[in-house]
């Protein structure tokens, strides 16, 4: 039993600083913060993703980590590939990582790290975007191809069983879902169910729902608040459930039971627990400083260890030298 082997959710924040507090079963009840790897100090306001047990943090400045908190074992991932490689013919331009994604491609037993970096240029030149992926076998990052115009939202992202999707925006306002397949290591896309999201009116979250990939949709504004969920086949939207509104959510953060209990962010910035059940708002104790920086993640512990990953690759490739020889 490891020291996190009774943890369910992880749940991060920012308050004076960035934190991530364990809640433990049965009933959810935090436990002391985690302690963060050091090099995580020159982090600001990091976004947390979970694979397999393991965890990506990383920040708008490109400072990326993987650690796995059961063990405390961490790597600092390298410089980012696209330094050196800027649009050209646009002029001068700022630029900041602002999305990623981390999952495991099964195909060659490798963990990946994808992330977007946004290029605002001085003149009306459009918002160009650039993708690199990291390869922990290889140790190394290389850009790859991003067609689309459009930018995922940072916010509202799930990692399902090798393929990381986010709610992504085109150029008119027009809301889709954005998923990104870490053993093809290609894009693709698709439409959010017909006529019940309007930008500016709705909020969104995307989860998982018994392996299938699930959005919430509820309005953006009002003391109660009606949740719709609908969940993709891989073909189509179709709509599961219909909550009755929820008293003073400021912001959907996780579905448990089949929508029977719901974490959200209350008007003040903390964490609540609602039971549809009993009614009840469980209020936990825990804070953010922001509306929108709090994050919910589900956690299994795992005795996964980073290092080990890439002696095994390593030891591999030497096999198959010596078979050739």
């Amino acid at each position: 039993m490891g020291i996190l082997s009774d943890v369910q959710f992880l749940v991060k924040g920012f308050f004076d600083d960035d934190y991530i507090c364990p809640l433990s079963n049965p009933n959810f009840l935090p436990k002391q913060n985690l302690v963060l790897p050091e090099p995580v100090s020159n982090f600001h306001q990091f976004t947390v993703a979970c694979c397999n047990g393991l965890l990506l943090l990383d920040d708008y400045n490109g400072n990326c980590l993987l650690w796995n908190p059961s063990s405390a074992e961490h790597k600092l991932l390298p410089s980012s590939s696209l330094d050196n490689v800027r649009p050209s013919g646009k002029g001068k331009a700022d630029r900041f990582f602002y999305c990623s994604g981390f999952g495991f491609d099964s195909k060659s037993q490798d963990y990946k790290v994808v992330r977007f970096l946004k290029n605002y240029f001085e003149d009306d030149f459009p918002v160009e975007h650039q993708v690199e992926l990291y390869s922990l076998n290889s140790e190394s990052w290389k850009p790859i191809s991003y067609d689309h115009q459009s930018s995922p939202f940072y916010e509202v992202f799930v990692y399902i069983d090798g393929v990381q999707y986010w709610v992504a925006y085109d150029c008119s306002q027009m809301g889709f879902i954005l998923s990104f397949d870490f053993a093809d290591e290609k894009f693709s896309s698709f439409q959010m169910p017909d006529d019940c999201y309007v930008w500016g009116k709705h909020l969104l979250h995307l989860m998982e729902l018994d392996g299938s990939l699930a959005l919430v949709i509820y309005p953006f504004k009002g003391s109660l608040r009606p949740f719709d969920v609908w969940v993709w086949n891989g073909e189509s939207w179709s709509k599961i459930l219909a909550t009755q509104p929820l008293p003073c959510p400021e912001l959907l953060l996780g579905f448990l039971k089949n929508g029977e209990q719901i974490f959200v962010q209350g008007s003040d910035h903390q964490l609540l627990l609602y039971d549809g059940v009993s009614k009840e708002l469980k209020d936990f104790g825990i804070c953010d400083e922001n509306p929108a920086t709090m994050q919910v993640v589900p956690y299994v512990e795992t005795s996964v260890q980073l290092s080990a990953i890439n002696k095994n690759k390593e030891s591999s490739s030497m096999t198959c030298i010596k078979n050739k020889e």
